[in-house]
């Protein structure tokens, strides 16, 4: 089930509901992103494999691997999926894909909100359906390309799984060679 909202949430843009700022980043005074996103330091996406921006380290403080991390492309292309044992029963999923421009994740996810993490434009969006909180982040790397961080969790606390994606951000970032 979490696997399915996740995904949904990252490839049809269904995820709805207000989004929160991550704890500890910079935000604007509304949900309005400015005209043109923040990009630090340009990123290249291409050669580099999905499962490699994420490690069992980056993700400890989640739990350790249910399975080994696999591509998820028919889904979401150049995705990975993590199954991560958090002490409940299904575990906890997180997505890592390098995905499409910043404006399109924009404007798909209207109810979102821009953040910076990092000096990057990033794109956050968290809906609880069924009893699972799934949340998206979205950080832009370069002008056609963004990396999305995704999460889903029973009874999950928005601010709570944003802050803990923060440093999945963080990590998938300074993973990609610069541009």
């Amino acid at each position: 089930m979490a696997l399915a909202l996740l995904l949904s949430a990252g490839c049809s843009y269904s995820v709805n509901g207000d989004a929160l700022p991550q704890a500890g980043v910079a935000t604007g005074t509304s949900a309005t992103p400015s005209a043109a996103p923040r990009i630090a330091k340009p990123r290249t996406v291409v050669g580099v494999e999905p499962c490699s921006l994420l490690t069992a380290d980056d993700l400890k403080s989640i739990g350790p691997y249910m399975k080994e991390p696999a591509r998820k492309d028919d889904v979401i292309q150049e995705s990975c999926q993590y199954v991560l044992d958090d002490g409940s029963q299904p575990g906890r999923t997180v997505v890592v894909a390098l995905y499409q421009k910043y404006e399109q994740v924009r404007v798909r996810q209207a109810k979102g909100r821009e953040v910076v993490v990092e000096g990057h434009s990033t794109w956050t969006l968290c809906e609880l359906s069924g009893g699972e909180m799934a949340c998206t982040a979205t950080m832009v790397v370069n002008a056609n390309r963004t990396v999305l961080v995704a999460m889903a969790q029973a009874g999950g606390v928005p601010e709570q799984m944003l802050a803990g994606m923060q440093p999945l951000l963080k990590a998938a970032l300074n993973r990609l060679p610069l541009a």
